[in-house]
């Protein structure tokens, strides 16, 4: 089954990435959902390492939990070749060691094996890929509306023990994930929207994170959903909606905690947009700095 990590460039509505972008700073959640290129896609962006290798993870385990799914065998090196050159295809930025970026994937990997599939040991995987959705629906987005939404993994509730759908989000980290993480603006955001698809299934929601520390290893951590989520979730698409009906960046609000590193900042000729005023303004600063 061919199932795709890739979003459409050209989709339009209120998704998981818009209302987290939005939330860091409004001007970053309009400009993302507004500035477009000549033929309706979104601006691609020279991504760094840490998302580079982030978008190999999800390919690589992505790759496993298909042939899982499918009782079909599958290698590691099978799965790294998937990911390193699904990470190759995109416009990475410069300085990245391809060569100790493959050998962290292969280590990711084989970590996978052990604390997820738990290989090797008499104890259940922790998620069982034999039963889920995976991309969304198997590569179609949920979408309610102008609500969309593609979760890496779907647990459906009629396969696991206590009934409830789960939905995880995979994630390569810096750090691990606290039960704060659990009400984050995307697991409320999903919860919301399964709720939605779903006809009132409230699900349970979690992330799957590969932390890169000194000592790599995985963490599932989840937890139920609640009423209060929902509402907050409620809250961030009200907040995002508002912002894509304002006609110009100056009616935005903004915030300049991410202005150095924002891709929004300086000119795109290309999407025929001028930079955020604000952005240019931090831009100017630095150079007088230099």
């Amino acid at each position: 089954m061919m199932i795709s990590k890739e979003i459409d460039p050209k989709r339009k509505g209120i998704s998981k990435s818009l209302i987290t972008s939005a939330a860091l700073c409004n001007r970053k959640g309009y400009f993302s959902e507004t500035v477009r290129l000549p033929d309706g896609a979104r601006v691609p962006w020279r991504v760094p390492e840490k998302v580079a290798f982030g978008a190999a993870l999800d390919e690589a385990i992505l790759h496993i939990a298909i042939r899982i799914r499918e009782g079909q065998e599958w290698t590691q090196d099978d799965a790294v070749a998937s990911g390193y050159d699904y990470a190759l295809k995109k416009d990475s930025q410069d300085g990245i060691d391809w060569g100790l970026f493959r050998a962290q994937l292969d280590n990711a990997i084989s970590l996978f094996r052990v604390d997820v599939l738990r290989e090797g040991t008499d104890e259940a995987p922790i998620l069982d890929f034999r039963h889920c959705y995976l991309q969304g629906m198997d590569g179609e987005s949920l979408r309610v509306g102008e609500l969309i939404g593609t979760p890496d993994f779907i647990f459906p509730g009629e396969h696991r023990e206590n009934g409830r759908t789960l939905i995880v989000d995979l994630k390569a980290a810096a750090r691990a994930k606290s039960e704060k993480d659990l009400r984050s603006a995307e697991l409320s955001y999903y919860a919301y929207l399964w709720t939605l698809h779903s006809g009132g299934e409230l699900p349970e929601v979690g992330y799957l994170t590969y932390a890169r520390t000194a000592k790599p290893r995985y963490q599932l951590i989840t937890g139920p959903s609640s009423g209060d989520a929902l509402l907050l979730a409620e809250e961030y698409v009200k907040t995002t909606k508002a912002i894509l009906t304002r006609s110009s960046q100056e009616e935005v609000g903004f915030s300049t905690s991410f202005c150095t590193s924002c891709e929004w900042r300086k000119p795109i000729p290309e999407a025929s947009f001028g930079g955020c005023s604000v952005g240019l303004l931090v831009a100017a600063d630095e150079k007088e700095e230099d």
